[in-house]
C-alpha cells in the first residue's frame, strides 16, 4: 500500500507495511506530465512525491507525430508553390531537438541529477538551493524530495519579494554568463523563498540547457552595453 488506506490491494494482508506514513488525498500541484503530492515518511520527514502520468509517453509520441506530419505537409506546400525554402528543414530540426529534450524531461533520474548539478554550479553565490532528493523512493517515473517550506513571490510582502527578485535575477544571470548550465523554465511557480534560512529554492529541473562559451560571452557583452547605454555595441 502507498499509505494507510491509499493504494490498498485486496490481496494485501491486513498488516501489510505501507510505503509512506501518510500522503495527501489530492495533488498539491498539477502539470501536464505529472503531479505532486505531499507525503510523510515513517521517520517523520515530510516529502514531495512527483508522479508521472501513466500515459505521458503515449501523449508525447502522438503530439510529436502530428507535428512531424504538419511540418512535412507545410514544407511540401512551400516547395510546390513558392520554390524551395530552408525554413522547413530548420523547423524539423527544432522538432527533433524538442523531442530529445522531452525524452530527458520524463526521466526523473535525469531531473534529479540536473538539480544537483545546478545547485553545485551556483554554490559560489551562497543562496541558491534545490530540494534534497530521497534516492530510496525515487526512480525514472517517481521523484521524491524533501518538502520545502517556502513562499512563492506572489505570497511575499513587498520587501521580501524585492529581495527574492534580485536573488533570482542574479542566479539566472550567473547561469547565462558564468556557468553555462541554465534552468530552462524559471517561472514564479518553480522558485521559492525558503522560510528557514531565506535561501532561493529552484524547483522542477526537467528542462535545462547548456550554453556554449561564445553565447555566454555574447550575453555578457550585451548586458554590459545596456548598462553603459552603448546601443551601437549591441549590434556587434
Amino acid at each position: 500500500p502507498i499509505a494507510p488506506g491509499v493504494g490498498v490491494d485486496p490481496a494485501d494482508p491486513p498488516d501489510a507495511p505501507t510505503l509512506f506514513a501518510k500522503i495527501s488525498a489530492s495533488p498539491m500541484a498539477v502539470a501536464s506530465l505529472g503531479q505532486v503530492y505531499k507525503a510523510t515518511l515513517h521517520d517523520g520527514l515530510e516529502v514531495a512525491v512527483k508522479v508521472q502520468r501513466p500515459d505521458a509517453m503515449a501523449i508525447l509520441a502522438k503530439d510529436y507525430f502530428c507535428f512531424i506530419l504538419a511540418v512535412a505537409g507545410t514544407q511540401k506546400f512551400v516547395e510546390r508553390f513558392r520554390g524551395f525554402d530552408s525554413d522547413g528543414r530548420d523547423m524539423s530540426a527544432v522538432l527533433d531537438r524538442v523531442a530529445q529534450d522531452i525524452l530527458q524531461e520524463i526521466d526523473y533520474t535525469v531531473e534529479a541529477a540536473n538539480a544537483e548539478r545546478f545547485e553545485a554550479s551556483l554554490e559560489f553565490l551562497g543562496f541558491v538551493t534545490t530540494p534534497v532528493v530521497v534516492p530510496a523512493y525515487s526512480g525514472t517515473r517517481v521523484l521524491v524530495t524533501e518538502w520545502v517550506k517556502g513562499q512563492h513571490l506572489s505570497a511575499l510582502p513587498e520587501d521580501d519579494g524585492l529581495r527574492m527578485t534580485r536573488m533570482a535575477v542574479e542566479a539566472c544571470t550567473a547561469s547565462l554568463v558564468l556557468t553555462g548550465f541554465v534552468h530552462a523554465d524559471p517561472h514564479e511557480g518553480n522558485i521559492l523563498l525558503d522560510e528557514r534560512d531565506g535561501s532561493l529554492v529552484f524547483l522542477d529541473f526537467g528542462l535545462v540547457a547548456e550554453v556554449e562559451d561564445y553565447v555566454m560571452e555574447g550575453f555578457a557583452r550585451g548586458i554590459q552595453c545596456m548598462i553603459a547605454g552603448d546601443w551601437l555595441g549591441l549590434t556587434y
